[in-house]
């Protein structure tokens, strides 16, 4: 299989390197990322232009690029018939989300948000450990995510994010709380700008009613300095619960064998023992072998515009109230 990522500069980098077993060209235009990355990994063409590109007929564009030109150039691959990823949120609006996938029904292709929160072992495993009753009935669902954002490029831009703060980094966390608590009946969230270098909001907290009964707590930060150690999520039941251990997180650094997202499982105080495997290759991979299958993809694009959605109710609600 032949596949074309554009934007390797930052995270395109995790990308590549969760890439197994298939041809890898990538669109890039700066002269030190090009060598940096030929370096690293197998490249078979760097083309300058992304509309040069997608002409030479490549089964999966993967575009690593910012939020406000993903309906764009995944529409653009799709004509083309690639079949595309594209990295988190899946839009900044509900209508390019839309568009985006009934692109891809028009086209006949396979689309799907990379999303390495979604196919964490720690999320998988908790979500059975759920479904299967195992710490009885959810009442409370706690998610949060503390820590200070000094990086340049294009993420300190608003208009470019589509928001903030939320919309980037936050969603990862989003899918978390509705991948545990399910349908939400309402959300009431407030954000605000916290100090950091970004023109967007930087802090986030909100309280999920979720359809079931129980209720989720969320507080996400780019403007926190000098956070404590604190689990990335915890679920509680009226018979035990489960949380993160921060202790036991892996590095995100290319070469780590394993990376994920979260640490291992406490499962009524005790090490759930959950079997690691590396989330980039995971998401990159379990999509290839769709389309090699032509079944369904792991991660439906309908529930990157859940989150989407879940994001836009929050500034939605700051907004009115």
């Amino acid at each position: 299989m032949k596949i074309l990522v554009v934007g390797v500069n930052n995270f395109g980098q995790k990308h590549l390197s969760g890439i197994k077993d298939m041809e890898i060209s990538i669109v890039e235009r700066k002269s030190d990322v090009i060598k940096r990355t030929k370096e690293k990994f197998d490249i078979e063409n760097v083309y300058s232009s992304y509309d040069d590109a997608i002409k030479d007929n490549f089964d999966i564009v993967d575009l690593v690029v910012p939020h406000h030109l993903h309906r764009e150039m995944a529409i653009k691959a799709m004509k083309a018939g690639s079949n595309v990823l594209v990295e988190k949120p899946i839009a900044t609006s509900i209508e390019d989300g839309k568009a985006m996938i009934g692109a891809s029904k028009d086209y006949n292709v396979k689309f799907m948000v990379t999303d390495q929160y979604f196919f964490d072992p720690s999320v998988r495993s908790a979500v059975k450990m759920i479904k299967d009753n195992m710490i009885g009935r959810i009442n409370t669902i706690i998610v949060r995510d503390q820590r200070l954002f000094e990086h340049e490029g294009w993420r300190v831009e608003q208009n470019k994010m589509g928001g903030g703060a939320l919309i980037d980094g936050g969603i990862h966390y989003i899918d978390t709380m509705l991948n545990f608590g399910g349908d939400y009946e309402s959300i009431h969230g407030k954000s605000m700008h916290g100090g950091s270098i970004l023109s967007g909001e930087d802090t986030t907290v909100a309280l999920f009613n979720f359809k079931n009964g129980s209720k989720g707590l969320f507080f996400y930060s780019w403007a926190y300095r000098n956070p404590p150690e604190l689990p990335a999520f915890e679920i509680i039941g009226d018979r035990g619960s489960i949380y993160e251990d921060p202790k036991s997180r892996t590095s995100w650094e290319v070469g780590t064998p394993k990376r994920t997202v979260y640490g291992d499982l406490i499962l009524n105080g005790k090490n759930a023992n959950v079997e690691k495997y590396d989330v980039y290759t995971a998401e990159i991979m379990e999509f290839a072998q769709c389309v090699r299958n032509n079944t369904e993809v792991p991660f439906p694009p309908e529930l990157a515009l859940r989150d989407l959605k879940a994001v836009l109710d929050i500034y939605s609600h700051i907004l009115k109230h």
